[in-house]
C-alpha cells in the first residue's frame, strides 16, 4: 500500500506543480507575441523608388525637374491604441537628371530633391495579426531644391524652397518574429514651393510618388 501511495505522489507531483504555474504545464508563455498593442513603439527604416508626378513647361518645351530616383527615410511611431499609431517621419527623395531642353541655343537640364519632416498617423486593419494593412497620412515641413546645369557653358545654379508639406499612402507589414517586422509602403507627397524656386518655375508645389520597402524594430 505504501508503495502505491508513493507512486501516486510521484505521478501527481508534476501536475500539481504545473497547476500552480501561471501558464500551466504547457509552454504557452513562450508563444510569440505577434501583432500590435497599446503603448508599443517602433523604429522603421525605409528605402525605395521615387518619381515626380508631372512635368512642367518652359518656353513651350517639356521641362523635367528631375526624373525617377530614390527615396529613403526613418520613422518612430507609437501605438496609442492597437489599431492607431502616431509618430514622426523623416524622408528624402532624390531625383535623377531630367531630359535636356534648349533655351536660346543653350542646353539645360535639372535634377532635384525633396526632404520632409512630418507628424504622421496610421490606422491599421487586423492590428493583432502577424500580417497587417494600414493607411497613413502626415503633415509637416518640406525642403525642396532644383539644380540647374547648363551643359553648353558648364555653369550651374541652385534654386530652393522651404514650405509646408503633406503626404498620404498605404502599406502592408508582417512580423518576422516578436520584435522585427518587414513591409512595403506607397506614398503621394506634396511639397509647397516658395522663394526663388517658385519664381523660377512658376509653380506653387512639387509633388511625387514613392514606393518603399521597410524594416522595423518593435519594443
Amino acid at each position: 500500500m505504501k508503495k502505491l501511495l508513493l507512486l501516486a505522489v510521484l505521478f501527481c507531483a508534476p501536475a500539481l506543480y504545473a497547476a500552480h504555474e501561471p501558464y500551466g504545464c504547457c509552454t504557452y508563455k513562450d508563444t510569440p507575441k505577434y501583432g500590435l498593442r497599446t503603448n508599443m513603439s517602433r523604429v522603421e527604416f525605409f528605402g525605395g523608388v521615387a518619381w515626380p508626378n508631372v512635368d512642367w513647361e518652359a518656353n513651350g518645351q517639356k521641362l523635367e525637374i528631375g526624373d525617377t530616383g530614390f527615396s529613403a527615410g526613418i520613422a518612430f511611431v507609437r501605438n496609442i491604441l492597437p489599431w492607431l499609431s502616431l509618430g514622426l517621419d523623416g524622408n528624402y527623395a532624390g531625383f535623377s537628371k531630367g531630359d535636356d531642353f534648349k533655351v536660346a541655343g543653350e542646353t539645360f537640364n535639372y535634377n532635384a530633391g525633396v526632404g520632409t519632416a512630418m507628424f504622421v498617423g496610421r490606422a491599421y486593419l487586423f492590428p493583432e495579426a502577424m500580417t497587417r494593412l494600414y493607411g497613413t497620412a502626415g503633415i509637416g515641413g518640406a525642403y525642396a531644391f532644383a539644380h540647374e546645369k547648363n551643359d553648353t557653358t558648364g555653369k550651374s545654379k541652385n534654386y530652393d524652397s522651404l514650405d509646408i508639406g503633406w503626404m498620404f499612402g498605404g502599406g502592408v507589414e508582417f512580423d518576422l518574429d516578436e520584435t522585427v517586422l518587414f513591409g512595403a509602403e506607397a506614398r503621394y507627397t506634396w511639397a509647397g514651393l516658395r522663394s526663388d524656386m517658385k519664381s523660377q518655375f512658376g509653380h506653387s508645389h512639387y509633388d511625387y510618388w514613392t514606393v518603399m520597402l521597410k524594416l522595423g524594430i518593435k519594443f
